[in-house]
């Protein structure tokens, strides 16, 4: 049974991977055209789809990170993880929504459908390459180790 759930969870892994590449592929570029990208966002259908499988790589990743840094650090080493999880998450956080936002006023310049970067979403069909690529893949798969290490840390904990 362990082989079999290890199994599905590279086979989410993998998709879960390919959702991020395929979504970063499927980026518009950004023309002064008649395409204002007012119809939201469409290349959202296949995380949508293949959402269960994400989900359960998400699980699967809180699950392995729980176990693994239980059996293998100390509650000293496991504060020391989440401590440099949390930087991480925090800078790459502010990184990609500074890196949005920036593009959002490019998106504003250039197309002149658009008058105010306050009426342009964040994530649109023209941004998908800045929040599906390998820095935010990073960010989810530490996020979800940085769950799992204080998952470990209340499971460790005294009972009262």
């Amino acid at each position: 049974m362990y082989k079999l759930l290890m199994l599905l969870y590279w086979l989410s892994a993998f998709l879960t991977l390919a959702v991020f590449y395929g979504m970063n592929s499927l980026s518009e570029p950004v023309k002064n055209d008649d395409f204002g990208g007012g119809n939201g966002n469409p290349t959202l259908v296949i995380p949508f789809f293949l959402m269960p499988f994400i989900l359960y790589f998400l699980y699967g990743t809180i699950e392995l990170s729980m176990r693994a840094t239980s059996r293998w650090y100390s509650p000293k080493g496991i504060w020391t993880g989440i401590a440099i999880s949390f930087i991480y998450v925090a800078v790459s956080s502010a990184y990609t929504l500074k890196k949005a936002k920036d593009f959002r006023i490019y998106i504003v310049e250039t197309k002149d459908a658009f008058d105010n970067p306050k009426d342009f979403s964040l994530f649109t069909i023209f941004s998908n390459h800045i929040f599906f690529n390998p820095l935010t893949f990073g960010l989810l798969v530490v996020g979800c180790f940085l769950i799992g290490s204080v998952w470990s840390l209340i499971r460790q904990a005294p009972e009262k």
